[in-house]
């Protein structure tokens, strides 16, 4: 079969994530493709790339090329309603959604979907609530890439932000990590309330943790770059806290954040209703790094409560549950064994192999295929 994926937001391809830091929904997609053609499937993929290239067997090409396809199996259009029509002729299109579901309730849009026919397929069942159109809808979870399920840390270099000596293959991660916590949330998603609960909770009973904030808008703003209004009263406030083991850091590729994931003790992911995706949450999980989330937005698809982490209901528990990862070696060891473990990994092979089940496309894939 013939997909063909289309994407209008940025300019990225399916090796970006391998060589700089890159949104969850972007690395989404830029996956799927290679993965489909593991399965026998040709993919053109479609989106803000410069100029043609090949990627894991996939032929990705300008969103305007003049060459655009015109025919297709299965057309895939990539979180806007809009891009369903860019292919003329598809025997069969889909809308694969990432974020809530509310903008596809417009007449308008229900008006497109009545000529188009598309199926929605989400990446939580906490989208499905949201939607009340007629189209019929599906749900698909994600998956992890590659990086993120291996055992050994590549990399031989410091990480600053946990405060520890160089870290090799041969001894990192270690067994029992220092007491590090990785945040990743958008600044003004609850980074605020975390600090609350770092400065107020944390730090007082465990003084040598670290806690390291992953914003590349932050970490800019700290060098000196322009940083939004909305921004610098949180900058200033991550910057007041720096002398309670607080740091801003740069994010990293996939293999840079999955080792920083191993070498680390827990990851505090605040949430929040429009976040259904959580995306750093879900690869977090799959390196082995326990978690502690609020019970609201899409967490409770990733963390089991009390096996791999915590879904706590406020700040007092959040910040207790949290200490007690960072300061109890047996804790952190049966969660962070519980989160890593084979039988919960979800590669782009399945996500591939449900697309195909979806659209009714010849089972290909074999056992054996490695992961994306």
């Amino acid at each position: 079969m013939h997909y063909v994926l289309i994407d209008d937001s940025i300019a990225f391809d399916g090796y970006t994530s391998a060589r700089r830091p890159l949104g969850g929904a972007e690395k989404a997609f830029a996956s799927l493709g290679g993965a489909l053609v593991k399965r026998g499937h040709s993919v053109t993929v479609l989106n803000r790339i410069q100029y043609p290239t090949w990627c894991e067997g996939a032929k990705w090409r300008p969103i305007d090329d003049p060459q655009l396809t015109s025919e297709a199996d299965v057309v895939i259009a990539f979180r806007k309603p809009g891009l369903l029509g860019t292919v003329r002729q598809a025997k069969q299109r889909l809308l694969w959604v990432t974020g809530p579901s509310d903008y596809l309730n417009t007449q308008g849009v229900t008006d497109f979907f009545d000529s188009l026919k598309p199926k929605v397929v989400f990446v939580s069942p906490s989208q499905v609530a949201g939607y009340k159109g007629p189209s019929p809808t599906a749900v698909i979870a994600p998956g992890v890439r590659n990086p993120f399920y291996e055992t050994e840390t590549a990399a031989i270099e410091p990480f600053p932000e946990i405060g520890g000596e160089a870290l090799t293959p041969s001894d990192a991660p270690p067994i029992i990590p220092p007491p590090h916590a990785v945040v990743t949330t958008h600044p003004q998603q609850g980074l605020a309330w975390l600090i609350d609960i770092w400065t107020k909770i944390i730090h007082p009973q465990l003084p040598q943790a670290r806690m390291a904030v992953y914003s590349a808008a932050l970490h800019k703003g700290s060098k000196g770059e322009e940083l939004s209004d909305e921004l610098k009263p949180i900058l200033a406030l991550v910057q007041s806290v720096a002398d309670k083991n607080v740091v801003i850091v740069e994010p990293r590729s996939d293999r840079g954040m999955a080792d920083v994931y191993r070498a680390s003790r827990v990851h505090l992911y605040p949430s929040f209703s429009q976040d259904v995706a959580c995306w750093t949450l879900q690869e977090s999980q799959a390196a082995g790094l326990p978690a502690v989330a609020r019970m609201v937005g899409g967490a409770g698809a990733h963390i089991i409560n009390g096996e791999t982490g915590f879904l706590v209901p406020d700040a007092s528990a959040f910040g207790n549950v949290a200490l007690q990862i960072l300061s109890d070696d047996n804790v952190y060891r049966n969660l962070s064994a519980a989160a890593g473990a084979v039988t919960r990994r979800r590669t782009w092979d399945l996500v591939a192999a449900e697309f195909d089940a979806l659209v009714g496309a010849p089972a290909t894939a074999t056992a054996d295929t490695p992961a994306v």
